[in-house]
């Protein structure tokens, strides 16, 4: 149960009285096999009423929740421990083991450590700016819970670790607090009672919905269910299996609805949080879009430019995540500039004093030409985001430069990570290149392996003469474990960079009997993957980290797909649609906040966005998926 919309519940009906024979509701704890209905026919009112009391209950109860009653007269050894918070006001609330206490008129620092027990050393530690401003009326002061009530609140429930305080700011309204912390206005009513009939006033304390909670020392996101939300698309957003989703929230066994509140299982990366989009009020963005359309040129011949397309196709995309912005309420001016693929023409453009004033440019396309931008702008303001470049940033120096997709080395420590965090003594075989150099990559990932404790041991193939001879792979692969006389897991990584050899060991091992229980990883997406059977590809439970992965079955995708013929008359490519998540992304988390590292994972139509600092100091987005063949079907298990 959520032990602070009782208190809340219970301040604001006023029934704190020292004995609990004089409140109108008490606390009451759950016993063994008791359920709602059971409870309710022991109190002699409906299931209804009592979950008035309790909206937080969402299917039943479980033994020792706490949950409010109306006081019948139960024997005390029904009653759960009574708490005098008597000296709390209406307008207080308690959450993390604190009181969030409104400075009331008349009152002094000396009848507030005397009402609540406490010291001004804490007072000032908790409220630093009580050394600067001294006490204010209507501002909201932190306090320690008394050491007594503090034991009793801590037996209460865990549940309460889904929410926390918040300060109504100027002109903040239920609508909009309700939007950013993607919950219902009903809902945020069900937390907060008292904004129904008093509705919200600068600087009140409400409570909200927390983004991440701990619960049994597992981290979770809350998320609430939008409308056309499936599994498909929760277990792209969040890396999580349907069966995952379902074992979290047992209400998804009748399917997913709009406005569901669900814990989402956060077993991306620890602790990481999840990206809100949020827009406020008067925010204005300044962009620059710096693409080679090559103007100068004498014609434009669109059916066998490459670089022509690829540039109209990603500026068109960009259009429409600007237009989407606007829409939700952001300001934004974009000026775009051509760069005519030229790092010459790049850096005159960059130096423009107008540069100064820019908070994002999105391009150049490619790293000579970023590189001169980045060393224009390497003092001023603006974010430079480099948006489909793989080649490695780190030689470019400059704090606000973004790597917008992962080179292939971090691709390949990824899955290696990946790997190291599922196996459970899994036979491991390395496919590798011809070459025996130490300096080769298939060398440096055989260390990277090597590196991992648990691995027991490592065989490797290599080819000869460009190639593998099938019974060599029946050679290394086991069937039967016969220390345990179980069925063997082997487990391929392909290391070697030769495409034509990788699409070879795919076949070879593809027509292997299913006795050998294979599992094959790639440590990037192959050049040549449509060229391969599905079956093959499928038969041995093919996995690649990528950097875009586009769910056909997305609503969202459709609809922008959608929106993009209806406007342009032509079916978005993939750069369209990476200038969409591109330009949408970036400029959604400036809206938000100019700092983009720890501000948490989104999930756009076909990448993910989360940055860290690289080890050259730029920002590098490192927000890719982990692909496997589920059958015929393609699934995302990171």
């Amino acid at each position: 149960m959520n032990k602070y919309k009782i208190f809340i519940f219970l301040i604001l009906m006023g029934v704190f009285t020292t004995f609990s024979q004089q409140k109108k509701y008490i606390t009451y704890k759950v016993q063994q096999d008791e359920t709602i209905e059971t409870i309710a026919k022991k109190l002699s009112i409906t299931p209804y009423d009592l979950l008035k009391l309790n909206p937080d209950v969402k299917n039943n109860v479980s033994e020792n929740d706490i949950i409010v009653i109306p006081n019948k007269g139960l024997s005390n050894s029904d009653i759960a421990e009574s708490i005098d918070l008597s000296y709390l006001s209406d307008k207080d609330i308690i959450a993390d083991n604190y009181i969030y206490h409104e400075v009331q008129k008349k009152e002094t620092l000396y009848s507030i450590i005397k009402n609540y027990k406490t010291e001004l050393s804490i007072l000032n530690k908790l409220n630093p700016l009580l050394l600067e401003d001294g006490l204010q009326y209507g501002k909201v002061l932190k306090i320690p819970l008394q050491d007594d009530d503090l034991t009793k609140i801590s037996r209460i429930s865990e549940q309460g670790k889904y929410t926390q305080p918040y300060i109504v700011k100027a002109k903040e309204t239920k609508f909009g607090i309700a939007k950013d912390h993607g919950i219902s206005i009903d809902y945020l009513e069900e937390l907060n009672p008292k904004i129904k009939t008093e509705g919200l006033h600068i600087d009140d304390v409400i409570m909200v919905p927390k983004g991440i909670v701990s619960q049994n020392q597992s981290s979770y996101t809350i998320h609430t269910v939008q409308k056309m939300e499936t599994f498909f698309s929760l277990s792209n957003m969040y890396g999580v299996s349907k069966e995952e989703l379902i074992m979290a929230n047992p209400q998804l066994k009748d399917g997913v609805k709009e406005g569901m509140l669900l814990k989402i299982p956060n077993v991306i990366h620890e602790n990481e949080a999840v990206f809100v989009d949020k827009i406020y009020d008067g925010k204005n963005l300044n962009i620059a879009m710096m693409l080679p359309f090559r103007k100068k040129l004498d014609s434009l011949d669109f059916n066998n430019d490459k670089l022509l397309n690829i540039t109209t196709d990603f500026y068109l995309g960009s259009l429409i995540a600007i237009d989407s912005l606007k829409k939700q309420g952001l300001s934004i001016h974009l000026k775009v500039y051509d760069t005519e693929n030229s790092a010459y023409v790049s850096d005159q453009l960059s130096k423009k004093s107008e540069f100064s004033t820019y908070d994002a440019v999105i391009g150049p396309l490619f790293l000579k030409n970023v590189a001169a931008v980045s060393k224009n702008l390497n003092f001023k303001k603006a974010m430079i985001i480099s948006p489909i470049s793989t080649q490695d940033h780190s030689k470019i120096s400059n704090n606000n430069l973004i790597q917008n997709v992962s080179d292939k080395e971090y691709l390949a420590n990824e899955m290696i990570s990946y790997i190291r965090s599922n196996y459970n003594n899994q036979k491991i075989i390395v496919i590798t290149d011809e070459k025996n150099n130490s300096d080769t990559w298939s060398n440096s990932i055989l260390k990277k392996l090597n590196n991992i404790d648990s691995i027991k041991g490592i065989s490797i193939i290599k080819p000869k003469g460009g190639y593998i001879k099938p019974e060599l792979f029946k050679t290394e692969l086991d069937s039967i474990n016969k220390e345990t006389d179980t069925i063997t897991k082997n487990w391929v990584l392909l290391a070697g960079t030769d495409n034509v050899l990788i699409a070879d060991a795919i076949h070879n091992l593809g027509v292997l009997p299913e006795k050998y229980n294979l599992t094959l990883f790639a440590l990037d997406k192959p050049k040549k993957i449509n060229d391969i059977d599905n079956s093959f590809l499928a038969r041995v439970n093919f996995h690649y980290p990528t950097v875009t992965f586009y769910d056909e079955q997305s609503d969202l995708l459709k609809q922008f797909e959608k929106k993009y013929q209806n406007k342009y008359f032509t079916y978005p490519s993939k750069y369209a649609i990476e200038g969409f998540d591109t330009t949408y992304d970036i400029l959604m988390r400036l809206a938000t906040d100019n700092n983009l590292i720890d501000q948490g994972k989104s999930t756009r139509l076909s990448k993910r966005y989360s940055y860290i600092h690289s080890s050259s100091g730029n920002i590098l987005n490192q927000g890719i998926f982990i692909i496997k063949y589920d059958g015929l079907e393609l699934k995302v298990v990171k």
